[in-house]
């Protein structure tokens, strides 16, 4: 996978309070996620919540089974910040993993070796150097990331270390212990509810290629102008889009975004992904096809501040369908690879 430039971040004083957002990032723009809720409503919405989930997340299974379209509802409406680990870790699956295998995580931490180590530890700054809890080197934050992604590339050597699986684990780790990010690390990429992600991560990123055949179609049809420029333009979606799919939108974007887009991604699947991408190409579409190809690299790069909105951005990629679509690409992908592999294959066998 191609790196990413970034500068190496020195251990330092923790910055003052008031240049942190409620995220624990350095403020870099003049931007604020609007609160839209009362501390009134806020508490009864948390509420509403704790009886959903049960002790422990006791009643959560029940509740989906019972009232499947109220947890839809309110999980797109956004998880309350202070139950939003145990409720990823309730819809992802990974809690029931972390307890069918008690002791393997540590097991995979002070007793295995990996041979991705030194690349973990290479990439461990260049992970949120914006989050204080990843600035100090060998700080606590950036000790537990090197775990987690010491332990996977130790769990499956198939896979091992890539350099984005770090945005993921360390969004998990800003909401949750470094056993249970772990289990939803591997639930996510095994498939513990919806198909593995582990494609993602393998060698020739077999799973983003997929992907972005899929996105790219459906640029073409739900902005038929836009997609024509695109082409015009030379402009594909490896340029501007991989890292979506790879990050799942955790590498560049702001975190009251993210977080939104992860609470539907772990409970709905990567459809989110497809949507929200979608909406961004949409929200600015009247922009983007009067931009030359330089300059429409860096507007896909750095959208605009109203368009990171979540009020805004999520209804707009909630409106979209795609999974039908999605099937239907995912088909003539496969049936294209296939096409594609069998005049090597007949080769090889005539040279028999």
């Amino acid at each position: 996978m191609e790196k990413k430039s970034a500068e190496d971040h020195e251990a330092g004083p923790l910055p003052s309070p008031r240049l942190i957002d409620r995220f624990s990032c350095l403020k870099q723009d003049a931007y604020h996620s609007p609160e839209s809720l009362s501390k009134g409503s806020e508490e009864r919405r948390i509420r509403k919540w704790r009886k959903m989930i049960g002790v422990g997340g006791s009643d959560w299974k029940r509740y989906v089974r019972r009232k499947p379209h109220v947890v839809k509802r309110r999980i797109r409406k956004g998880i309350p910040d202070c139950l939003r680990g145990l409720v990823w870790q309730l819809i992802s699956g990974s809690r029931d993993l972390l307890l069918m295998n008690p002791g393997v995580y540590e097991q995979l931490v002070i007793y295995e070796t990996s041979a991705s180590e030194l690349d973990i530890i290479r990439d461990i700054s260049r992970t949120f150097p914006s989050h204080v809890f990843f600035q100090q080197r060998h700080g606590p934050g950036q000790r537990s990331l090197y775990n987690v992604l010491k332990a996977y590339s130790v769990y499956d050597r198939d896979v091992g270390y890539v350099q984005g699986m770090g945005f993921v684990a360390g969004l998990l780790l800003l909401y949750m212990s470094e056993e249970d990010a772990f289990w939803l690390l591997v639930a996510l990429l095994k498939g513990a509810v919806h198909a593995p992600m582990e494609g993602l991560y393998q060698v020739g990123l077999p799973l983003v290629q997929q992907y972005l055949f899929q996105f790219d179609q459906l640029v073409r049809e739900h902005m038929p102008k836009l997609g024509e420029h695109f082409s015009g333009e030379m402009m594909n979606p490896s340029m501007y889009a991989s890292q979506w799919f790879i990050t799942v939108f955790s590498y560049s974007f702001p975190f009251h975004l993210a977080l939104r887009i992860w609470d539907v991604f772990l409970y709905e699947g990567v459809k989110i992904v497809f949507k929200v991408g979608l909406a961004l190409l949409k929200y600015c579409h009247d922009d983007l096809v009067k931009l030359p190809f330089e300059k429409l690299m860096q507007a896909l790069r750095n959208f605009p501040e109203d368009a990171m909105n979540p009020d805004v951005l999520l209804p707009m990629a909630y409106s979209i369908k795609v999974s039908g679509r999605l099937k239907e690409l995912k088909l003539e992908y496969d049936l294209k690879n296939a096409k594609a592999v069998q005049p090597t294959e007949l080769c090889t066998n005539g040279n028999k």
